[in-house]
């Protein structure tokens, strides 16, 4: 339990370290930029090679595959069901903070303390999906609705210019196909990958602005209130009806809890939407989720 509450705080202090160095003039939001390219193009895709390290697909990682890929999919057409009479900025502000999962920059790193290896690889592979519509496919239809229009070519310009995206296509090719890469090379990877989650959570900290308005306010109540209803629908489902083992289960239903994208500041801003919002409700759901996971896996008994 300590180990738990000292991870979740450190990734709080990482957050109020941006924000603290931000307040006292050592960096400026037009630094996000910079931080946003080095998260985006080296450290997550480095973090993303390392995980895949010695990883052997089967029936249970298909599957967990596929559920990273569902519940993005399920995510996205409920909220534009729902948001079908806002505008394009708003639409595309819930698609991007609603649907996805901090897995790779969180709960992973968060979590394998907890869990054996299988169970671990589990969670990686629920990550593949994931990311790859996180990275690609949910950005590319938020992109779109917030420019009004549908475009073939712009979606797959913004999923094969996603270096995130690429590198888990890249990564589960070589794994289905059993190629691993030299050793010196999940190595290094894993140096770089390590600041990954720091650098995300500083960011956040950095894009950090409490001044919201009250239509604000409104929207983060609203992307809070769809992702624990979906959780908790996603996570029921999971547990009680999935046909693989119970630890399984157990892993898989903790993980549909997990935080925001921590770079969903960065692609709210692109969809035309104010970042700040999306930098306070990712910073009010890391520790809010890190508690419901806390929770669920002392009930579950899979610490």
């Amino acid at each position: 339990m300590d180990e738990i509450l000292i991870k979740a705080g450190g990734f709080l202090f990482m957050i109020a370290l941006g924000f603290v160095l931000k307040r006292i003039g050592l960096f400026s939001l037009d630094d996000s930029g910079f931080l946003s390219k080095l998260v985006l193009k080296v450290t997550l895709p480095m973090a993303i090679i390392k995980n895949f390290q010695g990883l052997e697909l089967n029936r249970s990682y298909l599957m967990a595959i596929g559920i990273g890929f569902a519940v993005n999919f399920i995510a996205i057409a409920v909220v534009m069901l729902l948001t079908r009479k806002k505008s394009p900025a708003h639409r595309a502000f819930y698609i991007i903070n609603t649907a996805g999962f901090n897995i790779g920059l969180c709960t992973l790193p968060y979590m394998s303390s907890f869990f054996a290896a299988d169970a671990v690889a589990l969670v990686c592979m629920f990550d593949v999906g994931n990311a790859i519509m996180c990275f690609g496919i949910t950005f590319s239809i938020a992109m779109v609705i917030s420019k009004g229009s549908v475009n073939g070519k712009e979606i797959l310009r913004t999923l094969f210019s996603s270096m995130p995206f690429v590198t888990y296509l890249v990564m589960i090719l070589l794994c289905a196909a059993q190629i691993h890469l030299p050793q010196p090379v999940y190595t290094v990877a894993g140096m770089i990958g390590q600041a990954n989650s720091f650098l995300a959570m500083l960011l956040i900290g950095i894009l950090f602005e409490p001044k919201i308005n009250r239509s604000e306010r409104k929207d983060m109540a609203g992307v809070f209130l769809l992702r624990m209803a979906l959780g908790i629908t996603f996570s029921l489902l999971i547990y009680h009806f999935l046909p693989v083992p119970l630890r399984y289960r157990q892993v898989l239903a903790i993980i549909v809890f997990s935080p925001i994208l921590s770079v969903a500041p960065i692609y709210t801003e692109r969809c035309g939407y104010n970042r700040s919002v999306a930098a306070v409700l990712n910073s009010l759901m890391l520790p809010f989720s890190m508690v419901v996971m806390t929770i669920l896996l002392m009930l579950l008994k899979v610490y």
